[in-house]
């Protein structure tokens, strides 16, 4: 005998035809509308405008935009595993558009054009700080031009009042103007002129101060003469012959020569050696009356000029008969 299924058991059999029945109609309808999608899809070709992308196949269910010009819509082209499952990049075919029009149907343009964006970014950036270094090296560069102007102009303002007698000062800031152009024909020429200007000068000068020099030395060579003369005026010598001198003054000495010996010796005017005080031998004139034959007791005297800027440090008297003496100035 067949079971003659209860009401409940029948009610529980309807329900899950109806829901059977169901799913199945949502099925067949998302398939429907996916290929739909897939057939508007195979009609896009690259180089068709965003606007007909848009018309046949209406708004992305996903978009990723990569930069003003390029953008990826994702539509829909497989069924998640679960109901209500959220779409995903994996679930939808792309279209990459670039400046409104595409450029591929498939195909992974996002994760390209991403790196892409990226580097141009990084490039751009990396030419952005280029950038502000040029113009920074420029400003200072400029800054430091106006100030190299700004010292020139300075200086040329400080050396235009000066004396030309002032080689010095001219020079120095000529130098410096120089330094801060050194192509500058006029300043080479003005350096080279205050250099000479002041060699020049300091020559002068260091004459001026060997004249002053000399001419106080000699001036304490004059006053000292008298005190000088008292020990040059004692006669001296060798037991031979003994000498005296008188220093007049103005380059002139007066010469005294005595035999103190019991022979006769003899003077002559080659028998006189003057030395200065660098020990050199002084060239001057000796009168004739210092050439004589001297009996003993009697003596010899007469000039020994000579030049009035020399100082007198020896006078020696020599010869083969007396031998040597001297006097000293010093």
């Amino acid at each position: 005998m067949i079971p003659v299924p209860r009401k409940k058991e029948i009610g529980v059999m309807r329900i899950g035809v109806v829901v059977f029945i169901a799913a199945f109609m949502l099925t067949a309808c998302v398939h429907l509308d996916f290929n739909k999608t897939i057939n508007a899809l195979k009609r896009i070709q690259p180089g068709d405008s965003q606007e007909v992308v848009f018309e046949n196949l209406g708004p992305p269910d996903l978009r990723q935009d990569i930069s003003d010009q390029r953008f990826v819509a994702f539509y829909q082209t497989q069924a998640g595993n679960l109901s209500g499952e959220t779409v995903t990049a994996e679930l939808c075919t792309p279209i990459a558009i670039e400046n409104g029009q595409v450029v591929a149907v498939g195909g992974d343009y996002a994760e390209r054009w991403t790196r892409e964006e990226e580097e141009r970014i990084r490039q751009a950036a990396v030419a952005e700080t280029e950038q502000q270094q040029t113009e920074m090296a420029e400003a200072a560069a400029q800054r430091a031009k106006a100030a190299h102007q700004e010292k020139i102009e300075a200086l040329e303002n400080e050396v235009r009042p000066v004396p030309g007698g002032n080689a010095v000062l001219n020079l120095k800031l000529y130098r410096q103007l120089l330094a801060l152009d050194p192509e500058n024909s006029r300043y080479q020429k003005k350096v080279a002129f205050y250099e000479d200007r002041l060699a020049k000068q300091q020559k002068a000068q260091q004459e001026r101060a060997i004249r002053s020099a000399k001419a106080k030395r000699r001036q304490a060579w004059d006053q000292a003469r008298e005190g000088r003369n008292k020990q040059l005026r004692q006669y001296s010598g060798n037991g031979i012959a003994e000498m005296a001198v008188h220093d007049m003054g103005n380059g002139s000495l007066y010469v005294w020569v005595k035999n103190v010996s019991r022979q006769i010796i003899t003077t002559h005017p080659d028998h006189f050696t003057l030395m200065d005080s660098e020990n050199n031998v002084v060239k001057g004139e000796i009168s004739d009356s210092l050439d004589s034959v001297l009996e003993p007791g009697s003596i010899s005297h007469g000039k020994i000029e000579y030049s009035r800027e020399i100082e007198p440090k020896e006078l020696i008297f020599q010869n083969r008969e007396s031998g040597r003496i001297s006097k000293s100035f010093q």
